[in-house]
């Protein structure tokens, strides 16, 4: 009999990749379901309905990357949206003094959840995590709009950031999902490019509608938008759901791993806002939290290495050279780029003395810059193959910028401001696509949503430690030079509120203060140079990985979500299953070099 079936399989698979239409694998269904199914006779295909079959394949393949784009929009844009908002939010509550935990709030638990979100999409399915992100965002938007006083407006900022989490982190890992590697460099530079417009248009609209509107809109607006992108994506993205009972999926949940990563980075990240700010830096409140948080990145590595069944954080992939490159790429990645971002508008308000609103103008060049590059690089990288290269240039760039600016004064012209400031949109537009491939090119399948949420997270708290040190630079030059060489009782007004500076500040300190406050951001700048140095000599570590190919085939009881990929579902044959070539390619491992 077994002859027989054999027989069977291969006429199967010989009719079907055969005919031209069709470009999949055949997954064979048991024997015993073989044996009683019996061979249908070939159905000649209309040509009308197949073209208008794949025509609604491909406007359904349309309407899900939009709605990945718009989603991970609305979560991107949350981050800076409240920025130009928060004075007034503070009025509103008289609360100023803890006005800008709005916003901390809201990036703490987005930045916190990136790795769990991606590890428990490999328990739960990708879509179901995503559409429970969408949801929680919309969710925590609500509240906040609706939020009584400042203590309940943070809170479910925080809720916002939770989902926000999942909608960032789910993004590039269905992305990753649904396109092979060779093409997914351009997709992954169209989802960067959006990311970087809501960093342009999220402080233009906050201003907005806090000046015209409400405040509470820059919240409000997040649900119609947000609720026809999870429409679409509800009805339109198809995705495998992992097989097996709830529970047993709730037992394969690493808990001990997730208290310990949220206990970690929400104490890492609470120590770099209070230190400086609303404690010194040699504060029990801001010493204690670091130091736990450094005795909690040692038992996490003892937990995942020994006692964690189906670790959080596979301790395999940080023995893995690339890996370990290319996060450590993305953490002084995101110290260097995030301080610039944040500290530019410092130099424009104070020095040169814009407006918010303008300062926010002012940087629209480079990231439009970072938006063009962004994809560029990504159509670049799926033609060539090739992204390591992108990396050092990326960060070279970067930090050539970052050294520039410490040419700043209250009088460099506008051209050199933006033509320095360009160099920079350069240097980023090279990393964002860059940075996520090499992670991915470096790992099997099994381990992409993992090391994906890795990137993020690596990231997003190098960015807060970048910001962390500029801001206790400039306060410690400030708090050092400005009684020495002006009143102390107009240092003191100074080091309150920069917006003295320029409203209050009698004539003739004017120029020593500017002078005082050049020289604190000319030192950021020296630091965050080295810091992107840092980086570039990170990027050397990494290896070059041939996009084309996938690694060796992954076993059958190692096997997650996203090696059996249906998107879209295709053309149903009796005793068979169609799954993407893309993703069941079995070939020789991955070859690297340096």
């Amino acid at each position: 009999m077994q002859p027989e079936n054999d027989g069977h399989k291969s006429s199967v698979q010989s009719e079907v990749s055969n005919d031209s239409t069709v470009n999949h694998n055949i997954v064979t269904a048991p024997n015993n379901e073989q044996e009683k199914t019996p061979a249908q006779p070939e159905t000649p295909i209309d040509p009308l309905e197949e073209a208008r079959l794949q025509k609604a394949k491909r406007t359904k393949r349309i309407l899900t990357f939009l709605g990945l784009q718009i989603s991970l929009f609305l979560a991107a844009l949350d981050s800076t949206i409240v920025a130009t908002a928060l004075p007034r939010i503070g009025s509103d509550f008289n609360k100023m003094d803890i006005v800008s935990w709005v916003a901390t709030a809201y990036i703490l638990t987005f930045d916190a959840f990136q790795p769990l979100f991606s590890k428990f999409s490999d328990i739960f399915g990708r879509k179901l995590v995503l559409i429970f992100g969408i949801c929680l965002f919309l969710f925590g938007s609500i509240l906040c709009g609706a939020a009584k006083s400042i203590v309940m407006l943070i809170i479910f900022r925080a809720v916002s950031g939770i989902g926000g989490a999942g909608i960032f982190s789910m993004v590039f890992v269905i992305i990753s999902d649904i396109v092979p590697l060779e093409k997914r460099g351009s997709y992954q530079g169209l989802i960067n490019a959006v990311f970087a417009m809501s960093s342009i248009f999220g402080p233009l609209i906050g201003g907005s509608f806090t000046e015209y509107v409400s405040w509470r809109w820059n919240f409000y607006i997040n649900l119609p938008i947000g609720g026809a992108a999870l429409a679409v994506l509800f009805f339109f993205l198809d995705l495998p759901v992992p097989k097996g009972k709830l529970i047993d999926k709730l037992k394969r949940v690493d808990y001990v791993g997730t208290v310990i990563v949220l206990s970690f980075s929400t104490l890492f990240l609470l120590a770099l806002n209070f230190g400086g700010q609303a404690f010194p830096w040699k504060s029990a409140a801001v010493i204690a939290p670091l130091v736990i948080s450094i005795a909690l990145v040692g038992l996490l590595c003892l937990v995942e290495s020994k006692f964690a069944k189906e670790p959080l954080m596979p301790p395999r992939l940080f023995k893995n050279r690339s890996v370990l490159g290319a996060l450590l790429t993305n953490w002084f990645f995101g110290m260097s780029f995030l301080g610039m971002l944040y500290y530019l508008p410092v130099y424009f308000q104070v020095v040169r003395h814009d407006t918010a609103m303008w300062s926010g103008i002012r940087l629209i060049p480079m990231q439009m810059i970072v938006c063009t590059v962004s994809t560029s690089t990504g159509f670049l990288i799926s033609k060539t193959g090739r992204y390591r290269p992108l990396l050092s240039i990326g960060l070279a760039l970067l930090s050539l910028c970052l050294g520039l600016l410490s040419l700043f004064d209250k009088n460099t012209s506008w051209s050199r401001v933006y033509g320095f400031t360009i160099i920079g949109g350069l240097g980023m537009g090279c990393m964002f696509a860059s940075s996520v491939i090499a992670l991915q090119a470096a790992v099997e399948k099994k381990d992409i949503a993992v090391v994906t949420g890795l990137g993020s997270f690596s990231r997003i708290l190098g960015g807060a430690l970048g910001v962390a040190i500029a801001s206790t630079i400039v306060n410690s030059t400030l708090t050092q030079d400005l009684p020495l060489r002006i009143p102390s009782e107009q240092a003191q007004q100074v080091l309150q509120s920069s917006a003295y500076v320029h409203n209050g500040l009698p004539e003739e300190y004017l120029d020593t203060v500017l002078e005082v406050y050049t020289e604190g951001l000319q030192l950021v700048w020296h630091v965050l140079t080295g810091m992107a140095g840092a980086g570039f000599i990170s990027s050397l570590f990494i290896k070059h990985h041939e996009m084309r190919k996938r690694g060796p085939p992954i076993k059958e009881e190692e096997k997650t979500p996203t090696d059996e990929i249906v998107i879209p579902p295709q053309e149903n044959i009796e005793g068979a299953v169609i799954v993407d070539v893309a993703d069941t390619k079995k070939e020789e491992p991955a070859k690297s070099r340096l």
